[in-house]
């Protein structure tokens, strides 16, 4: 395993190799991560994982502060599941990188840009980076961040780049909640909410409902916040008001002051 802390590296190295699997992350590496980077192992020659907390894509600076942040631990992770390279860039490496104008896919109010105002171009400004700088066949993301997934596949398709998005299933707690970073910031009683959750959104999903009830439903069970609850249809991206086989549930809420999202 090599660790590259420079772009234009980072690039020489891509660009030397036909079959590269990209799997960028924040860091604070969890078992969902570690799918991404087996899944980019098997299907892949070469695996580059990326570990950089974009401050772009924080509109609250204690979010950004406040991220975890364990790199002795995640290098450990990648080593033990032999990745070639381990790219750790400084914020001036990412941003200085010069490219040539990249297009951006209209971003809907829907979801996370109507309660994260910039975030959803913070992480378009990353990505566009990271696709210039890694020349990769491959990038490999999770279907939590569902609205991110949907948005980078739409930079990639309208800028005609050769790379293609490999969607891997959302990795899960034994008692449902969806891993995640954040789960670090949660204590033992919180943590056993977000499978409360996860399996009253089962549920629902199931057996139909109103939305409306749901959010005085889980509140009972210790949500006090919640920034939305909405039925998307991911063929067009657009919100219904009946489930259908094309149809997800998404969720955001707050557990403990740390925002939380999962779809299903």
């Amino acid at each position: 395993m090599k660790i590259i802390k420079k772009s234009n590296l980072i690039h020489s190295i891509s660009i030397k190799h036909k079959d590269i699997g990209f799997v960028p992350t924040m860091g604070a590496l969890h078992q969902g991560h570690i799918s991404l980077i087996k899944k980019s192992k098997e299907k892949s020659k070469k695996t580059i994982v990326s570990i950089f907390v974009n401050p772009k894509q924080f509109n609250k600076k204690k979010d950004f502060i406040t991220y975890p942040n364990n790199l002795q631990n995640d290098l450990s992770i990648c080593k033990k599941l032999k990745v070639d390279y381990v790219f750790i860039p400084n914020t001036q490496e990412i941003y200085r990188w010069n490219d040539k104008k990249i297009l951006t896919p209209k971003i809907n109010n829907i979801m996370e840009e109507k309660f994260r105002k910039g975030h959803l171009n913070g992480v378009l400004a990353v990505m566009s980076k990271f696709l210039s700088i890694v020349k990769c066949s491959k990038i490999y993301m999770g279907k939590k961040d569902y609205q991110q997934l949907n948005l980078i596949k739409n930079l990639i398709k309208l800028n005609k780049i050769k790379c293609s998005i490999v969607a891997c299933k959302t990795i899960r707690m034994k008692n449902g909640g969806a891993l995640s970073s954040r789960n670090l910031l949660l204590s033992n009683d919180a943590l056993l909410v977000v499978g409360k959750v996860y399996r009253f959104l089962k549920l629902y999903k199931k057996n139909g409902g109103k939305l409306s009830l749901v959010r005085s439903e889980l509140r009972k069970i210790g949500v006090k916040k919640i920034d939305y609850i909405k039925l998307i249809n991911l063929l067009n991206f657009k919100e219904v008001k009946k489930i259908s086989s094309n149809t997800n549930i998404f969720i955001a809420y707050y557990l403990n002051g740390v925002r939380l999202i999962d779809n299903l």
